[in-house]
């Protein structure tokens, strides 16, 4: 008779315990709202809500256009070009391949929001991807406010606003991390995990090859939770022969994006990094915004400082159980062991690829750019929010809650008035304004590396009224030449009056076009041009822009 209450007790006690570390309460978790799924849901619609807020207001840049104008060519072509000179970014082209496909078959136009979709999509569905994987560590409460930081954080909505592969890069990172956890840790049949972390991560390499440096962290981790006696020590031992298997698999399974990348396209153009680029990427990680910073660094050594002092003392002192509202010693102490794993991996995902990208682009490939580290974002967003998994008082977290999120909502704001990124589009809408039969198009400078034609293309193929480069247009660009290696025209051509003179010769009216000039010495050629155009032909009417200069001539 006596043991019956002390069980009953002993139940409560486990169940009390597993709220607070959920940061519920029991009428809280009594409430449907809080049920994972409709968390999931809410949080997806909030970031569906900032993705595709303005989806549409700011102009393709070149980066964007390139994804486009690739995307759209036949898949023969494009599958010859992504495994040829353009292998990054394979899985994504061929996902905008279809997209746009598919669009143009209802009667829809490549405008911006079209050729963006994808990516505000992706990016809004990591974001419920990344609740599922926070709540079971640090609980349902800081879960949601790290999902709604990360939904807010102004690197991740660059990405997610771009026709480029970043967003669902970061998707099925997300997804593969869920997998791995799941796979570790989950106490269902680790088989089906292992199967969908190597087709995700898989993937994610082929929409990003800078995914092979979360492997990277992801190999370190594990090796960090064998040695480390963690409660996690024992269970990932057992399980260690699944992860390796499965980074053959993932390897194997990687071998033809390996081969292409030794010879495509490299990233030479990004300058060698120093030590002050590490706060350049953290002013763009916060959106130029000092207080950010503060409020999300001071959470994050916070957290990090209470679980050090925990497990390193063994104990919780008397002065930390005060301030932090633990009740009893033992149960604090259990709280940060459990959390410790959680976090040592989420340190590795999130310091390695920026020490390690870093460290390479010291020599000939270059991989330190805000591009290619929008990965740590998930990390540094569940780093921020350990405090709330640790600390016991609603003031307190109320206050921190306040303090986090006011922080990331004000930064918002500064992101769309800062979305465009290049000014193609008020040009050439006027280009096309002006346009009329029979009329020459010159662009200069055409090549890849610049992107005059390849930009201006975009908005001729989105908003279409009879504009086009023809094929004797001085330093055309062509597709089929990129994708067989071959020689393109010189884009000097287009500065060249001989070859300009002949062409105009065709044309009543011809359009200078100039943008993204590469230097001052080109700035010069450019200048002579137009200078030589003015004194041959008559000169109409122009459009400049902070990006690209079109002036219009009479030729005939």
């Amino acid at each position: 008779m006596d043991m019956i209450p002390v069980r009953k007790n002993s139940r409560q006690e486990g169940k009390k315990t597993l709220f607070e570390r959920n940061g519920l309460d029991e009428s809280m978790r009594r409430g449907w709202i809080f049920h994972p799924f409709t968390m999931v849901a809410l949080l997806t619609v909030l970031a569906l809500v900032l993705d595709f807020h303005l989806l549409g207001r700011p102009g393709i840049w070149f980066d964007e256009a390139f994804s486009v104008e690739l995307a759209r060519q036949p898949l023969p072509l494009l599958w010859h070009t992504i495994f040829g000179p353009e292998p990054n970014m394979e899985l994504y082209y061929l996902l905008l391949h279809v997209w746009l496909q598919v669009t143009g078959w209802v009667g829809w136009q490549p405008v911006e929001w079209i050729v963006r979709f994808p990516s505000a999509l992706c990016a809004a569905l990591s974001t419920g991807v990344l609740f599922l994987l926070g709540r079971r560590y640090l609980g349902t409460l800081a879960a949601a406010v790290a999902t709604v930081l990360y939904a807010c954080n102004y690197l991740q909505l660059v990405y997610a606003q771009q026709a480029r592969s970043y967003a669902l890069q970061l998707l099925l990172l997300s997804v593969g991390w869920l997998a791995l956890f799941l796979a570790l840790q989950g106490a269902q049949p680790q088989k089906r995990w292992w199967i969908a972390y190597v087709v995700v991560m898989t993937l994610a390499i082929y929409a990003q090859l800078f995914s092979m440096l979360i492997v990277l962290s992801q190999v370190v981790a594990i090796i960090g939770l064998w040695i480390m006696p963690t409660h996690w020590r024992a269970q990932t031992r057992q399980r260690t022969p699944g992860f390796f298997i499965s980074l053959i698999a993932i390897g194997v399974l990687s071998i033809p994006m390996f081969i292409e990348s030794l010879h495509g396209s490299k990233t030479g153009w990004l300058p060698v990094p120093h030590l002050n680029d590490f706060q350049a990427f953290f002013t763009i990680l916060s959106g130029d915004t000092p207080r950010y910073l503060v409020v999300m660094g001071g959470c994050m050594l916070a957290g990090l400082l209470c679980i050090v002092i925990v497990l390193w003392r063994q104990r919780v002192p008397a002065w930390y159980l005060r301030i932090a509202g633990g009740a009893e010693e033992n149960v604090s102490i259990t709280r940060h062991r459990d959390l410790w794993p959680f976090v040592w991996i989420m340190l590795c995902w999130f310091i390695l690829p920026i020490v390690v990208s870093y460290g390479i682009s010291q020599g000939s490939l270059r991989l330190f750019s805000t591009r290619y580290l929008v990965v740590v974002v998930p990390p540094f967003c569940f780093l921020t929010v350990l405090l709330l998994s640790i600390w016991r008082q609603w003031l307190v977290r109320a206050v921190l809650i306040l303090g986090i999120l006011g922080s990331a909502v004000l930064v918002v704001p500064h992101y769309y008035q800062n979305a465009q990124v290049e000014t193609w589009n008020s040009a050439v809408h006027w280009l096309l304004d002006r346009y009329q039969a029979g009329d020459g198009l010159v662009c200069y400078d055409n090549a890849t590396t610049q992107g005059c034609q390849i930009a201006v293309e975009y908005y001729l193929h989105a908003y279409p009224n009879g504009a086009y480069f023809s094929a004797d247009s001085p330093g055309a660009f062509s597709w089929q030449k990129f994708s067989t290696n071959e020689a393109q025209n010189d884009p000097e051509l287009a500065l060249n009056p001989a070859i300009i003179s002949s062409y105009a010769s065709h044309h009543k009216r011809i359009f200078m076009i100039v943008g993204r000039v590469a230097n001052d010495a080109g700035a010069v050629r450019v200048k002579q041009t137009q200078l030589w155009l003015d004194q041959q032909y008559h000169f109409i009417d122009q459009v400049v822009t902070p990006t690209v200069i079109i002036r219009l001539y009479q030729t005939q």
